[in-house]
């Protein structure tokens, strides 16, 4: 149920002018806050839904709406097509809204990554994202370098995309279970 009523808050306190009818037990709400609106949704990607990108190494951004947690992230594969080689786990970024992936993937492929299917990214008040698709084919330039790859994700080494950080668990990504993505 998480994410369904989050930031809920009920304060129960004993009224000072109990009802004589209730006994001793009455009390009354004194507070209810409720995080209101949408949870967060994409609203950039990298690379952008339906497009081509050369072969090799693929910083693979998600830039969300609202502040995010960096526990909680959810990459999947579909049947529609291969999952790139990524890291385990990715990076969320100095603005708290951009989640850095880094990949490599093949020459001419249709990619497709299932962004938040198991309920993972959550927003930093606690508000699970919308799920999503990411459609993406690969060209038959490549191999290009991690620096060409952080230069057309609009990043920098500034950004610190791919340094270790202390993680709490949380996320996923492909799992054993999953099928292995396919080898060209």
């Amino acid at each position: 149920m998480r994410g369904a009523i989050t930031g809920l808050l009920l304060i129960m306190a004993p009224c000072a002018a109990a009802d004589p009818n209730l006994g001793d037990h009455s009390t009354h709400l004194s507070e209810v806050v409720v995080v209101g609106g949408p949870g967060p949704r994409v609203v950039k990607s990298f690379p952008a839904d339906g497009t081509e990108v050369p072969g090799g190494v693929l910083v693979v951004t998600i830039v969300f709406d609202h502040a995010m947690a960096s526990d909680g992230w959810s990459y999947g594969w579909s049947a529609q097509g291969a999952f790139p080689l990524c890291l385990a786990q990715p990076r969320l970024l100095g603005d708290n809204r951009t989640f850095a992936l880094l990949c490599t993937v093949a020459q001419h492929r249709t990619y497709l990554m299932e962004v938040n299917a198991s309920p993972g990214f959550v927003s930093a008040d606690g508000r699970l994202a919308t799920p999503m698709l990411l459609h993406f084919s690969t060209a038959d330039t490549g191999p290009r370098s991690m620096h060409d790859a952080l230069l057309e994700a609009g990043l920098t080494d500034a950004d610190e995309p791919i340094m270790s950080q202390h993680y709490g668990g949380g996320g996923v990504s492909i799992s054993s279970t999953s099928p292995p993505p396919a080898i060209p």
